[in-house]
């Protein structure tokens, strides 16, 4: 019987991305998104309209059919359409190169990659960027034009960002053919699709609260206030961390290409060169530069498979490294936010009604989902207040509230283990811009009042600390 491997590569993936999202905590944009899902409200977010239509349609479905929640049925939407995307993403490189090994290490990288494989497990939009963006190429390499105009509309729906990915479009067209009937289709549909929900949502879209005017104006005010150095190693922090081995390969992949494939080579260095601004001074571990993920797969997979004739262990075991890395890294995480759940939970049931915790983890969940009966506060580096300023935030005053309770307990989890001590790496050369590592919350604190007295608490999954007044 003959394996249907493009059905076989979804289903391994859903199953995979399906297990390692089940039961962690969710993110503070995951909250905000979950509310507007539940309420199907499709316009106020309108640069997510893609996100939130799909959402809506995935929780209708599930709660009505299995009575599953809005939290579960968003999680399997995100796994299957990330599966879906890896899927496509074989298909395209088997029509294109008639390589099946090739295909299969392309999707090996781009699915196992710690990026990817992190936010198809989230509960945020962010996967479905690089998911929509191939399945609209997979579409478009069928010759079916007007479905990946579609589909790429509903991308561009999602985040504004895919435009990022349309130089990838030149693996089955040319810029001489760009006005051809076909792309004259493709790129009418696009437009359609895109203003069709947009004159319905012109007022949030320009000026809203998640417009893109509004975000363009924080990122450009926010560029202003960071020194030089941040975006650039944010940028590098994220692909390392989501292709660590395949990053150290580059210089090889760039020369093979230039010498063996000369249109690839082009691709790939357009789509990193367009990528190069949009490193946004976020720590989002490559988060917005996924839309170059596809274009680096296949180009690493061209690379390997070409390798792989030759030395055969070599490309084995770099794989077998990358997996391992890879597979290592998010179940790491997994842990974390699992065990930060947990910690959550417990305090919310061992601690008396409307305690003072203190977080630097982002604190909607906490107080809407997790730990509704706690005083949950948030506590920011001086990097991170100045940006918040911007949109209007204004702080909490810590002080005032360490000097109003006796008695406050302070959630110390560290953010993104195992990165703990890349991020540390990273913040050294960003001048202590504010990446939030294990310690950090302790330690500002503690210098608001040198007379707390500390006692770490027994029994939570993370450190959680009672700090109580000392005798001045």
């Amino acid at each position: 019987m003959k394996i249907n491997l493009s059905l076989l590569i979804f289903l391994i993936l859903s199953i995979l991305y399906i297990s390692f999202g089940y039961g962690v905590t969710i993110s503070n944009d995951s909250v905000t998104n979950i509310d507007q899902i539940t309420a199907l409200d499709l316009m106020h977010r309108s640069s997510h309209f893609g996100f939130h239509l799909l959402g809506i349609i995935f929780y209708l479905l599930f709660s009505k059919l299995f009575g599953l929640s809005a939290v579960t049925s968003i999680e399997i939407m995100l796994a299957i359409l990330s599966a879906a995307g890896a899927a496509a993403l074989y298909q395209i490189v088997l029509k294109k190169f008639n390589n099946t090994s090739q295909a299969i290490i392309t999707v090996i990288i781009y699915a196992f990659a710690s990026g990817v494989f992190r936010f198809s497990c989230q509960v945020e939009y962010i996967i479905l960027v690089p998911s929509l963006g191939i399945l609209s190429l997979y579409f478009y390499s069928k010759g079916q034009y007007l479905i990946a105009g579609i589909v790429l509309g509903l991308g561009l729906l999602t985040s504004v960002l895919l435009v990022l990915f349309i130089p990838i479009f030149l693996m089955f067209t040319s810029l001489k053919e760009i006005l051809k009937k076909e792309n004259i289709i493709f790129a009418i549909s696009i437009i359609t699709v895109f203003l069709a929900v947009n004159i319905f949502t012109y007022r949030e879209t320009i000026s809203g609260n998640w417009s893109y005017g509004g975000e363009f104006d924080f990122y450009k005010e926010a560029f202003g206030k960071i020194n030089f150095l941040r975006p650039a190693s944010i940028y590098i922090y994220g692909y390392i961390r989501s292709f660590n081995i395949v990053i150290f390969l580059l210089p090889l992949i760039f020369y093979f290409l230039y010498k063996f494939n000369k249109e690839l080579f082009y691709i790939l260095l357009i789509t990193i060169l367009i990528h190069l601004p949009f490193a946004i001074p976020e720590a989002r571990y490559g988060g917005y530069q996924m839309t170059a993920y596809p274009i680096l797969a296949i180009s690493a997979g061209y690379f390997l498979s070409n390798l792989f004739k030759k030395k055969k262990y070599i490309v084995q075991l770099i794989i077998l490294f990358y997996i391992i890395i890879n597979i290592f890294i998010v179940l790491s995480e997994r842990s974390f936010f699992r065990d930060l759940k947990e910690t959550y939970v417990q305090m919310n049931n061992n601690l008396e009604n409307k305690s003072v915790l203190i977080v630097y983890q982002a604190i909607k969940p906490i107080k809407n989902i997790y730990a509704p009966d706690l005083q949950v506060y948030n506590v920011l580096s001086d990097y991170q207040n100045e940006l918040a300023k911007i949109d209007g935030y204004v702080p909490i005053d810590l002080a005032e509230v360490i000097t109003k309770n006796d008695t406050i307990y302070v959630l110390e989890s560290g953010v993104s283990i195992p990165d703990d001590y890349l991020k540390l790496l990273v913040s050294q050369f960003t001048k202590n811009q504010g990446a939030k590592v294990k310690g950090f919350g302790l330690e500002k604190v503690l210098a608001m009042d040198p007379l707390l007295q500390m006692e770490k608490l027994r029994g939570y999954p993370l450190d959680v600390y009672r700090l109580t007044r000392g005798q001045k």
